[in-house]
């Protein structure tokens, strides 16, 4: 509670300092030199907060959805190195994810108190700055004043960072889990059908009833899918922010560290990082369960079908065509999200960058 009030206020004080460079006629390298990629970060983390809160029981019901339907256990070989392999390259990525905005949230914090210090070695006359550019409906230069309004500025960037990994990071973990499973089910259904063999290794050739095995796959699979739609639609509006401010924000910042804010381009550099990894990490997992429910079909035609009963083989063919139909996340039903979404997002801030180089010039 404590946090979403300090970034609230936060999101608040950046689009009233927003809205005076802009009825005050300002310059284009004023106006994005405002900090306008961190106005756009923050909105998106309050968005993400606003989501989440007012669609809770949604969150909850895929969390517990997903306790019901994991495997806490897996026999075969194969597929336990599966599940290892998914869960060891999850944790490495989300503690990378976190230590790269963690990291850059602190450079934005400690860079006005560096530059300070450093003026000061030099014999220069310094006052501390501000972490962040906001407009406040009192003077913030006063003695006392300056520094709680130091002290506001540093907790509402990590609270705002804090919104943003928790949305992210829940997100990255739900998709991964789907697409493990999914991929512990082609494990499953490749070895339907498969011949037996006799003492010298030899296949035994014989019609096989596997079609209580298969209805078995087949509602795994079921529930696999109506759980990606529940979970998509959780996170349908979270996907929406995600596209439609990330190329504004990647534009702004790019503007920034090559025509402005010389002091700040470490920190502009780590944000431009953080905002290309975060929406790339989305796209990624999002992709993964595209590329995981795909691959249901090509376990179909990899399976034993040929050894299978009539019977048995229809069954088959039934979850074949079901499974050529693949799983999306999409924002708000506007966009899929895919890596194809990612290129796109840079092209688009590419052209925006072309278009501000174009009129700053």
């Amino acid at each position: 509670m404590f946090g979403s009030s300090l970034l609230s206020l936060m999101v608040v004080g950046q689009y009233a300092y927003i809205a005076y460079l802009l009825v005050n006629s300002v310059t284009l390298e004023e106006l994005i030199g405002s900090y306008l990629h961190i106005a756009g970060y923050d909105t998106m983390s309050f968005g993400k907060l606003l989501t989440i809160w007012y669609k809770q029981n949604n969150f909850r019901q895929v969390v517990t959805e997903l306790a019901d339907i994991w495997p806490v256990a897996e026999k075969d070989p194969k597929a336990a190195a599966i599940k290892d392999n998914s869960l060891t390259s999850l944790r490495r990525r989300q503690a990378l994810y976190l230590f790269w905005n963690v990291l850059g949230v602190w450079l934005y914090n400690l860079t006005p108190v560096a530059l300070h210090l450093y003026r000061l070695a030099r014999g220069i006359n310094s006052d501390l700055g501000y972490v962040w550019q906001i407009y406040y409906p009192f003077d913030k230069t006063k003695p006392f004043v300056h520094e709680l309004v130091y002290i506001f500025e540093t907790f509402a960037g990590v609270a705002s960072v804090c919104c943003m990994l928790g949305s992210d990071v829940f997100f990255i973990t739900m998709a991964n889990h789907i697409s493990l499973l999914l991929r512990l089910l082609q494990e499953r259904i490749r070895q339907l059908g498969m011949a037996e063999v006799d003492i010298s290794g030899r296949p035994i050739t014989k019609s096989q009833d596997c079609y209580d095995q298969i209805v078995g796959v087949i509602k795994i699979h079921q529930r696999l899918i109506s759980y990606a739609k529940d979970l998509e639609d959780a996170f349908s509006v979270v996907n929406l922010i995600n596209v439609l401010l990330s190329s504004v924000n990647i534009c702004c910042v790019v503007f920034s560290i090559v025509f402005l804010e010389p002091w700040m381009e470490m920190s502009n550099k780590f944000f431009l990082g953080a905002a290309m990894t975060q929406m790339g990490i989305v796209c990624w997992y999002a992709d993964d369960i595209y590329r995981a429910s795909m691959g249901v079909s090509d376990a179909v035609y990899e399976s034993g079908w040929y050894n299978c009963n009539t019977r048995s083989r229809r069954a088959l063919l039934a979850m074949l065509q079901r499974s050529q139909k693949p799983l999306y996340f999409t924002a708000l039903k506007f966009k899929t999200i895919t890596m194809t979404t990612y290129t796109s997002i840079l092209t688009t801030s590419y052209s925006y960058f072309t278009l501000l180089y174009t009129s700053y010039k």
